[in-house]
């Protein structure tokens, strides 16, 4: 696939959900590579604050992922003063868990919202720019969610299907353009989405940091490649999950104890984490619907 290099030391770096987890970990290791880096958070004192730690390279501020409007504003605002960005990591993402019938349609929303919508208005805002310049890049950050399928995770799992496939379809509109697509689909990583799961022993072995993912999506910048996975190896995992019969998926889930929908989970533990959530479904109903 063709595309221009980009100068990572010289170039200016959009990292969403970027207060912490893995798209701290991102926006640290694009600073040290000399990318100077905007962290854009729901929270605007979260965003400021992790922009403290990460330095004088680094700015934050508010932005509401779900607003097609206010993001258009911001990198308005952000190529007027900071100047075009060359780079944009779509990690902002949202994990309700438990059962789909019990799951208000408000929760619902906002789950597509930000992991899905959210990267169709990036591209739909930065890539004709981008276009024009000649160069760009996005990582986004999906899930291994995006492949396979989850009980307890079912809206969750839709919108990473979804965001998976949008990115893969948009990538080869963009051929030749100079613009690319890299897909980042992580298994669990020890942030605040998997505060409370009670997973198995197993389980939690295999839980990534978010510095591992980190690393996973910065080396796109190298190659471009269309997907790559966190932890190295689980592209063919994923793949090979769609010729297993129906039956032997089930019994290799209720072998390994994994046939359930994440509960009981403990919910006081993801009381805050909920929390936000509550906050983003409240206004999903008057946040993106109209920009669709």
């Amino acid at each position: 696939m063709k595309f221009t290099e980009i100068p990572v030391a010289q170039s200016v770096s959009l990292v969403t959900g970027g207060a912490r987890g893995i798209g701290y970990a991102i926006a640290e290791m694009l600073i040290a590579a000399g990318s100077r880096v905007v962290v854009a958070d729901l929270s605007e004192v979260d965003a400021k604050t992790a922009a403290e730690r990460l330095g004088t390279n680094a700015t934050g501020i508010e932005l509401d992922v779900r607003d097609a409007q206010r993001y258009e504003s911001a990198v308005d605002l952000i190529e007027a003063t900071i100047g075009p960005i060359d780079i944009v990591v779509n990690n902002a993402g949202i994990m309700p868990v438990g059962p789909v019938l019990d799951e208000e349609l408000g929760v619902a929303k906002a789950t597509m919202d930000v992991n899905f919508w959210a990267h169709y208005h990036s591209l739909q805002i930065l890539a004709p720019r981008m276009i024009g310049r000649g160069r760009g890049h996005f990582i986004n950050v999906t899930s291994a969610a995006g492949a396979i399928h989850s009980p307890g995770l079912a809206t969750y799992v839709a919108a990473k299907h979804a965001a998976t496939g949008f990115a893969r379809s948009a990538r080869e509109e963009l051929l030749g353009t100079g613009v690319t697509i890299s897909v980042v689909m992580p298994s669990a990583v020890q942030t605040d989405l998997v505060t409370g799961i009670p997973f198995k022993w197993w389980e939690r072995r295999g839980i990534l940091s978010p510095e591992s993912v980190a690393r996973r999506a910065v080396g796109t910048l190298h190659r471009r490649p269309a997907v790559v996975g966190a932890p190295r190896g689980t592209l063919p995992v994923l793949r090979s999950y769609h010729v297993v019969p129906e039956r032997l998926w089930l019994l290799g889930r209720r072998i390994v104890g994994a046939d359930r929908t994440l509960e009981p989970y403990d919910k006081v533990a993801r009381a805050e984490y909920d929390a936000r959530i509550t906050v983003q479904a409240q206004d999903a109903d008057t946040l993106g619907g109209g920009d669709r």
